[in-house]
């Protein structure tokens, strides 16, 4: 075998607080240290929001906060708190890395924006022990080689696509990342919902979900109906000259569509990727992220995948009331010595109880840490 590539995603090491929903470090960190014991060379990537800059708060004097205007500073400081929930996943890279034969692909994506920063890349290389002399730890928006593809998929996603143009902008003289419009919702309007209702944002379906607990949805949509208002009547008076606050022409066509639909789901990418395929040039197996469920598309010579995430999530039944938790999983391809590919996507065995929505409705913060507890995880911070 000349190479083994090896992808998963949307892991999303966040703070360990009450915001961070990764919590299989113990599966992960053995997954990777199996990689490393490997003879041949392996490539593994990290397809996309590895890390939840996003939801991870900011600690400064024992003061938490989700600060919108984000320098590199910042960033460091949330990635030391990332470190020290994620220990484990920390030590099995370091160990993964140390053989010269392997190669560590972090690819960018929308919750980890914050990897543009070179000071963000030189931080998590010295937290892993890279050495100087060599190349073997990557931050890339997609890996391309051996007719193999991958990017998160953002990029696809209305709301969600960073400007590649122009990735930071300038505030008071300071740069500061330039985030997408649904980070900046998220950032200013969201996050403290998400930490009064933790366990909700990991359960799908969506209009499921919102079926079962009308009061979530009647508190998501009046904060988005508030939040829309805002950003059009108040913020661009307000905050005149700080462009995080700027709300570009056709983002409050789709904004306004989307509020009144109550559509809160991410966009659907495959359809968007499809029709740019041709001009990604002749690869044979396509991996995508960003949306967190499991997509097999084969086609003749080409295939298109989706992992799913490694986020602690749950498939809620609208009969039962049941909340199943989801499996993880990532994608292997082989290449031979003759450059032939071969895939399969690999489940992940984890022992999970199936839980009940009605009690963790009752007690969400209960059903985040018991959750933890069944994968030897710990928060922190909480």
């Amino acid at each position: 075998m000349k190479k083994e590539i090896i992808i998963l995603g949307d892991i999303e090491m966040g703070g360990g607080t009450i915001t961070d929903d990764f919590i299989s470090d113990k599966t992960l960190s053995k997954l990777i240290k199996y990689l490393s014991k490997k003879k041949h060379p392996i490539d593994l990537i990290l397809n996309g929001d590895t890390f939840d800059f996003l939801k991870c708060p900011y600690v400064h004097n024992l003061k938490k906060t989700y600060p919108r205007h984000i320098t590199a500073p910042i960033s460091v400081e949330k990635l030391h708190l990332m470190h020290n929930a994620h220990a484990k996943v920390f030590d099995a890279l370091t160990q993964f890395i140390q053989k010269k034969k392997n190669t560590l692909y972090f690819i960018i994506g929308n919750h980890d924006h914050d990897l543009f920063f070179k000071e963000v890349q030189h931080e998590i290389k010295k937290i892993l022990k890279c050495r100087e002399s060599r190349d073997n730890v990557k931050f890339q928006l997609s890996y391309r080689q051996h007719k193999v593809y991958t990017e998160h998929g953002h990029q696809y996603d209305f709301f969600n696509k960073i400007n590649l143009t122009y990735p930071f902008i300038t505030y008071k003289k300071k740069k500061i990342l330039n985030v997408p419009w649904a980070s900046f919702v998220i950032i200013g309007g969201f996050l403290t919902m998400k930490e009064e209702y933790p366990f909700m944002e990991r359960i799908s379906p969506h209009p499921v979900l919102f079926s079962l607990h009308r009061s979530l949805m009647t508190k998501l949509s009046w904060r988005g109906i508030k939040y829309f208002i805002k950003s059009i009547i108040l913020y661009p008076f307000r905050y005149f000259f700080d462009p995080t606050y700027m709300f570009p022409r056709e983002v409050l066509r789709e904004a306004y569509k989307r509020v009144k639909e109550m559509h809160w789901d991410v966009d659907k990418i495959v359809d968007v990727f499809r029709k740019k395929r041709r001009s990604l040039g002749n690869h044979k197996i396509h991996v995508l992220g960003h949306t967190h469920e499991q997509y097999v598309e084969e086609r003749g010579k080409w295939v298109i995948l989706h992992p799913d995430t490694w986020r602690d999530e749950y498939i809620l039944d609208r009969k039962t009331k049941k909340l199943y938790p989801k499996t993880k999983r990532y994608v292997r391809i082989t290449v031979d010595d003759n450059d032939v590919l071969d895939w399969s996507l690999v489940n992940v065995t984890i022992n999970r109880r199936i839980l009940n929505f009605d009690s963790v409705t009752k007690n969400e913060f209960k059903y985040i840490q018991d959750a933890a507890h069944e994968e030897g995880f710990r928060f922190p911070l909480l």
